[in-house]
């Protein structure tokens, strides 16, 4: 729920229930991936759920800082927005585009 990105205690309840819902279903949790914003308090969120074996998807992430406070906090999986990658880079560099082999979004 995005309307939680800046409320680790809430996200962090609102993944339990969405766990304990498709447990009760029979689901095991290890085939379920809670999707949290690369915000702080989503990472924090993060960090709490995968010390009880939920797995979380980081994602949101536009920066090189996101991705290792993700990791730090062990997210088992980060989702970086190549476009915004390569967006930066063409500001920065004046130029138009890049071929896809050379995509800074891509390569990074």
């Amino acid at each position: 729920d995005i309307r939680l990105s800046y409320d680790t205690e809430k996200s962090v309840e609102r993944a339990r229930r969405i766990i304990a819902m498709y447990e009760k279903l029979g689901v095991d949790r290890k085939r379920v991936l809670i999707k949290l914003a690369g915000t702080w308090e989503g990472i924090q969120a993060a960090a709490i759920l995968e010390k009880e074996g939920i797995e979380c998807n980081i994602t949101l992430v536009f920066s090189f800082l996101q991705a290792a406070a993700a990791a730090q906090a062990g997210a088992y999986l980060i989702s970086p927005f190549p476009g915004r990658i390569l967006d930066w880079h063409k500001v920065k560099s004046g130029r138009d585009s890049y071929s896809p082999g050379a995509d800074p979004g891509v390569v990074a």
